[in-house]
């Protein structure tokens, strides 16, 4: 679980939804594509579905054209089907209060849009474990002689070591989700306990932070993995590769079962 990925969320949305020959998706500035964004979690009310469809060519690029009156039905492993209603607060998102998943158990997807059917099937893994998250500062001068501390956030995991394990983090700073994706495999840690600094984001003194720690199947890490290859590349590299879907029936995006482990921390 030593490789460790980090990209800025806001960046991959846009370059998601505006740079669709990029990533080597076909647009058709007649016909969009429904894009899904389908998150199965442990904790009770916190699964979701996000719909929205990629925008033409000559489309702002800074533009998401969310999608609202789907039919959006999640199927467990019992047989018992949960139908997502879709949130009056956020456009193009459909939850359910009381929906959670199981380790180990396998999911179903289902959407009806304007005619078309789009599927997915998603397994849970074992739930993560994240032994703890602290912090640190760093005392120092700017560069005026002022006092200048600068506050770093660590964690402390233990892996899995009976199963391949593939991770992302997800943190909420003061009450807002934070932009940085973390994504991690178990690569060169299997079985171990370890800990690392969170990089590429900055704290406050008084910040408090709520962290999830997901564990995953490897066609969502591919998933994740993916867009971070495809908008990191420079303009001299080889052609970017296809952006991996589990998704069926004419849709692109990603369903997974995310088994969640929490931990929280408030710097002082």
């Amino acid at each position: 679980m030593n490789k460790s990925l980090h990209v800025t969320l806001a960046v991959l949305i846009s370059s998601f939804f505006a740079c669709e020959k990029v990533i080597e998706y076909p647009v058709n500035d007649a016909n969009s594509t429904l894009v899904v964004e389908a998150v199965a979690k442990n904790l009770p009310g916190a699964s979701y579905v996000l719909l929205t469809q990629t925008i033409g060519l000559y489309d702002d690029p800074n533009t998401i054209k969310y999608v609202s009156g789907a039919s959006v039905e999640v199927v467990d492993p019992f047989g018992t089907v949960y139908v997502f209603s879709e949130d009056e607060s956020v456009e193009g998102k459909y939850a359910h209060e009381d929906f959670q998943i199981l380790p180990n158990q396998t999911y179903d997807l289902k959407v009806d849009y304007d005619g078309g059917v789009f599927t997915s099937q998603s397994t849970a893994m074992n739930k993560p474990q994240v032994d703890s998250i602290f912090t640190f500062q760093q005392i120092g001068t700017d560069d005026l002689g002022n006092p200048d501390t600068t506050h770093f956030l660590f964690y402390t995991v233990t892996d899995d070591p009976d199963e391949k394990n593939f991770y992302r983090f997800v943190l909420w700073v003061n009450g807002e989700k934070d932009d940085e994706l973390f994504i991690e495999t178990d690569d060169l840690g299997n079985g171990q306990t370890y800990t690392s600094p969170f990089f590429g984001i900055t704290f406050d003194a008084g910040d408090s932070v709520y962290a999830e720690l997901w564990s995953m199947q490897k066609e969502n890490y591919a998933y994740f993995s993916a867009l971070f290859t495809n908008l990191n590349q420079s303009p001299f590299s080889a052609a970017p590769s296809d952006l991996p879907s589990n998704i069926e029936g004419e849709g692109i995006g990603c369903f997974g079962a995310f088994m969640v482990d929490t931990a929280s921390v408030v710097f002082p």
